[in-house]
């Protein structure tokens, strides 16, 4: 256990967890509690790249949901084959949606905490985008 823990630490540079649960980093110093901090600047990036994304799903979901597949023929094969691609096409579809809604989740969050941060009211990003709010997806930050 120990050798697979010290070969682990090697891989990693020399960045490894002692026993009392603080991360050793190079150069001696020890980071713990899992703490981090943004500058607003960053912040403020960090929410347009977001924003960004979701702009780009937002194109691409529009465009997407105006493909239509036809069969070549008026046989049963050939429309079995339609319905499949259609049903493939329509799961890619939903996939754009739900990237559109966690990357405006993903900005809204960031977009919150920077307002937080400066004391000024909260922008729905939604509202900027010009998209209806659905179901913001989970996770991130």
């Amino acid at each position: 256990m120990t050798s697979a823990f010290q070969s682990i630490g090697n891989s990693l540079g020399g960045i490894v967890a002692d026993h009392a649960g603080s991360i050793s980093a190079p150069g001696g110093g020890t980071a713990g509690g899992g703490r981090f901090a943004f500058d607003p600047d960053e912040i403020r990036s960090i929410a347009k790249d977001w924003t960004d994304l979701a702009q780009g799903y937002q194109k691409s979901y529009v465009h997407a949901r105006r493909v239509r597949v036809q069969g070549p023929g008026d046989e049963p094969a050939s429309s079995a084959q339609a319905q499949a691609a259609m049903d493939s096409w329509k799961a890619y579809v939903d996939s754009l949606q739900q990237k559109l809604h966690y990357s405006m989740g993903q900005a809204q969050k960031f977009s919150n905490a920077l307002a937080d941060y400066l004391g000024t009211e909260r922008e729905s990003v939604a509202k900027l985008l010009g998209v209806e709010s659905g179901p913001a997806a989970q996770g991130g930050i």
